[in-house]
């Protein structure tokens, strides 16, 4: 079975379910309420972008985790992947058409809510809206959830199991976003890193740490987003958009672009290595 006819397949099945509207409709109307909310207090549309961003950033992959944790466990647990692949066997195929099928509808539900945001905030707030900055915002976070749908499509290659694939999202969901940004009080990166180091009897330096911390895809996306605030950082118009991206140091990872490539490394890597395990793996 060949790539589009494994892609066409799971559009079809994917549009008699309600997981894809549920997807776009759920992140629309999330969008739409906080740039609604925003607008009572900020004359800049743009201004709305900070918090829609760490929306993305903490809630968006749990939408993502209905539309992405079955995609191959659960043709694996009823066995109807047998069918899917056919012959000759095309294992690589069969996943890359599952990945771009589950990322077309996370970039669907982006760019929806996006133009909604744009909509509202040329309608609700008071100073003109720069379409600009929601074309760049809508880009870098695209790449942020079609990076993370390929680590969730890949970790449900790597089981037969659906309670196995829905335990491995979420694990990484909590790993990679509120443990890696350190939301967690108690037990995260920096008190990881440096319970290891004192183990070691090293120490770790900012810059190092700030390496390792901007290296999961979702700490990367915030960072990455930089560009959508052009003219603004650093103005000290916006505290919110200062303290997040005024860095003195001049260390690589402060980069935009190393932020854009941590996320299509991550998405890469993902689907690469868990296709190795996949191509051997018994379907019976």
């Amino acid at each position: 079975m060949s790539f589009t006819a494994v892609l066409r397949d799971d559009f079809t099945n994917s549009r008699r379910s309600y997981v894809v509207l549920g997807v776009i409709g759920a992140l629309t109307a999330f969008v739409a309420l906080i740039v609604y909310q925003v607008a009572d207090y900020q004359a800049d549309a743009f201004r709305a972008l900070v918090d829609v961003s760490f929306f993305f950033f903490l809630v968006f992959p749990l939408i993502l985790i209905p539309l992405t944790y079955l995609s191959v466990a659960g043709d694996r647990e009823r066995g109807s992947i047998k069918h899917a692949l056919g012959l000759p066997n095309t294992r690589a195929e069969y996943v890359a058409a599952k990945f771009a099928s589950r990322a077309s509808v996370a970039t669907v539900a982006v760019l929806v809510s996006t133009l909604v945001a744009l909509v509202l905030g040329a309608a609700l707030y008071t100073d003109p809206v720069d379409p600009l900055r929601f074309v760049k915002f809508a880009a870098i976070t695209a790449l942020f959830v079609v990076s993370l749908t390929a680590v969730f499509v890949a970790l449900s290659t790597l089981t037969s199991r659906r309670s196995r694939a829905m335990f491995g999202v979420i694990t990484a969901y909590f790993v990679l976003g509120p443990f890696w940004f350190g939301f967690l009080p108690v037990v995260n990166l920096l008190t990881i890193v440096n319970t290891v180091a004192d183990l070691l009897g090293v120490t770790v330096s900012d810059e190092t740490f700030g390496y390792i911390q901007f290296s999961s895809p979702t700490t990367a996306y915030l960072a990455g987003l930089e560009p959508v605030y052009e003219g603004v950082v650093g103005s000290g118009e916006y505290a919110r958009i200062d303290q997040n991206y005024v860095d003195e140091t001049d260390a690589l990872y402060t980069n935009p672009w190393y932020s854009w490539l941590v996320m299509a490394a991550w998405g890469a890597v993902a689907l690469v290595a868990s296709y190795t395990r996949f191509r051997v793996a018994e379907l019976g």
